[in-house]
């Protein structure tokens, strides 16, 4: 997925409305409160002074026009991952919690919705593949773990077990992760206007980091469950 202008244009008005309500000055909120550091992409540890994130911040203070820097940027550092293993899903095993963690991303060439009920037995297909191939390597004894906004869609949770997604926590803190930010994605990568606008609206309302957490359409969501359950699921 290609991301777009508009959709870092709305991660800077997320940041400016964190400066307005907090201590933090604008590039502080740019690293702690989007998800561009991940985009570049750099890793995972946040660093403000990695020489890559210092080098778009140079950038961005001078560019007449902050997004299309950003996506120039975004385009020149950006990896093109090959395509999943299992179609629209892959998955990690985390070995100092014993879990197993799966993604989701939309590589439906269909053209149909990737959660659609039409596309449902190929979603299944690739899970069920998926976890023959996680039985065969880590066997009975892994928990399974999710993590995103998606599990508050009907479409997504009847991927998986019903017991698995009949209690979910919701994670706060995602502001740097797509986790939370994908839920503004269209399937092109451009952003759904009505939920932006809503979104942009409930902003400019709010007074606290928290009043501006709850602007998000939908809460990040993470079931935890045995991965037995999806074995008998999948029938692997």
């Amino acid at each position: 997925m290609d991301l777009s202008p508009t959709f870092f244009e709305l991660q800077f008005l997320f940041a400016e409305s964190i400066v307005r309500v907090s201590h933090l000055n604008f590039e502080e909120a740019l690293l702690d409160f989007t998800n561009l550091y991940m985009q570049f992409p750099i890793d995972r540890s946040f660093d403000p002074t990695h020489p890559v994130w210092q080098a778009y911040l140079t950038g961005l203070r001078q560019a007449p026009e902050r997004a299309m820097w950003t996506y120039t940027f975004y385009q020149h550092k950006r990896e093109l991952h090959s395509p999943y293993p299992y179609g629209c899903f892959h998955y990690s095993y985390l070995p100092e919690e014993n879990t197993i963690r799966y993604h989701f991303a939309n590589a439906d060439m269909s053209g149909s919705g990737p959660l659609s009920k039409e596309r449902m037995p190929v979603r299944l297909q690739e899970l069920k593949m998926m976890f023959a191939k996680i039985k065969k390597q880590y066997g009975d004894i892994p928990t399974v773990r999710g993590n995103s906004w998606l599990y508050n869609i009907d479409a997504y949770r009847r991927l998986f077990p019903v017991q698995y997604t009949q209690a979910m926590k919701v994670v706060d803190g995602e502001f740097q992760y797509m986790s939370l930010w994908g839920q503004f994605l269209q399937r092109d990568g451009r952003v759904h206007r009505h939920l932006a606008d809503a979104f942009l609206s409930c902003l400019q309302k709010s007074k606290t980091i928290e009043g501006l957490a709850s602007c998000f359409p939908y809460q990040v969501l993470s079931p935890q469950s045995p991965i037995a359950l999806f074995y008998e699921f999948y029938e692997v």
